[in-house]
């Protein structure tokens, strides 16, 4: 079970949050432990004590000693002055609790019916149990949206698309039958007719109960034969006493392996909600440019020269790529392609604003000067915006670029774009 932790110091009680205890993370724990045999043991056992069987003793209406029957148990009732009196004798009237059998009946599969098969990690986890909001990170998201958009944190109206879930899993529920008997011993008739009659009345016109232990509840059928047995036909020296048996099969589930498991009771994952694949682009284009083996982008780098001869500096934005050869055939065609020549640092206009202004419906936005197609740059709100029909938008031509119909600039949006010059 997790502990709930408070700023302040640890806190385990709900009044204690109520009354002013602010937790660290704003959320509660998830509270599930785990449902092994003890457990259910447990829960059986639970069951006989609520009860709360009392009967007429010499002494006056009394609660009958309840134990539950185990190979060291027994061994401990023979010494136990709560069981015993001062010469060794039992005290009647007791009750006795003992599991009699375990199977795993494949035909009895409980509300999960298909095997599904664990995570094949360090968590684990089967089954999906719950989901919840992780509020923290999901607030850091939205956070992080406003801040970029509209320069503040906690904007109004802002619509988070980005939900962090906690989703909470188990291992696989097993299915099992597990039978206990429950023994009752009295010295007289009336403490036996006591006891038993509230086993026949209290699941009302049906042998049906529901037991429960740490937040798990458990199917449990008394079984219609009440088996009497007591030495009064016997006539003998031996202290009377009556004897009952009832049966009751609860139909149980476990879930992982108790302390032999490495894995935790449950697993809990969050989702993604943003995913990027990191790509390397550049000004000018996705195909990059080279020279000599090299690639562009390396402006002040030295190259390497053969030696006597003077060193050269690698400068930026050279576009002319030369000579390049193809050939085929037994035959060697040599083709030039020159681009706009050199480009200095005066014809790169970097983060221009346009002529319109976004209004919601808008579409059409277009700068003051020529621009070399393909070198432009257009960022919405600081994101890149990809180029192509059916994209984000398209150039109309070398003034003017048309953006998606469906996708229109909103008002305030911040568009800005970067282009080399035409001339």
């Amino acid at each position: 079970m997790v502990a709930r932790t408070f700023r302040g110091g640890p806190m385990h009680k709900i009044n204690d949050f109520m009354l002013g205890g602010v937790p660290s993370d704003q959320e509660f724990p998830i509270r599930f432990g785990a449902s092994d045999i003890e457990n259910v043991d447990a829960a059986m056992l639970d069951y006989v004590k609520d009860l709360n069987l009392h009967t007429m003793t010499p002494n006056g209406f009394e609660p009958v000693r309840l134990t539950w029957v185990s190979p060291e148990r027994s061994l401990a009732a023979k010494r136990d002055v709560y069981f015993r009196d001062a010469t060794g004798a039992l005290i009647l009237p007791i009750i006795a609790v003992e599991r009699t059998n375990i199977a795993k009946d494949l035909s009895k599969k409980g509300a999960v019916w298909g095997n599904v098969v664990p995570h094949d990690d360090e968590k684990g986890g089967s089954i999906k149990i719950a989901r919840r909001i992780k509020q923290d990170k999901s607030s850091n998201f939205a956070n992080a949206d406003a801040q970029r958009k509209r320069g503040q944190v906690n904007f109004p109206g802002m619509r988070n698309n980005k939900i962090v879930y906690e989703t909470i899993s188990i291992p696989m529920p097993v299915y099992v039958e597990m039978s206990y008997k429950i023994t009752l011993r009295t010295e007289y008739q009336q403490q036996m007719n006591q006891l038993i009659t509230p086993f026949l009345t209290k699941p009302g016109g049906v042998n049906y109960i529901l037991i429960s232990r740490h937040g798990h509840r458990y199917e449990g059928f008394i079984q219609q034969d009440f088996s009497q047995n007591n030495n009064f036909a016997s006539f003998t020296s031996k202290e009377r006493q009556l004897e009952t048996t009832i049966e009751i099969k609860v139909l149980a589930y476990l879930i992982g392996e108790g302390k032999n498991q490495s894995q935790p009771i449950y697993s809990i994952r969050e989702n993604a909600v943003d995913i990027k694949i990191p790509r390397e682009r550049i000004v000018f284009g996705d195909s990059p440019e080279t020279e000599i083996g090299r690639f562009y982008g390396l402006a002040g780098i030295t190259k390497l020269t053969p030696i006597g001869e003077p060193d050269q500096v690698i400068t930026p934005f050279v576009f002319d790529r030369g000579a390049e050869s193809t050939g085929g055939g037994g035959t060697t065609t040599t083709t030039t392609t020159t681009t706009a020549g050199t480009i200095t640092t005066t014809r790169y206009a970097p983060n221009q604003s346009f002529q319109e202004t976004p209004n919601g419906s808008r579409t059409t936005f277009t700068v003051s000067e020529e621009f070399v197609i393909g070198s432009q740059m257009v960022f919405r709100d600081g994101i890149l915006m990809l180029l192509g029909d059916g994209n984000d938008y398209t150039v109309t031509n070398d003034t003017t670029i048309e953006f998606n119909s469906d996708d229109p600039p909103g008002t305030n949006e911040n568009l800005v774009i970067s282009y080399v010059k035409a001339a």
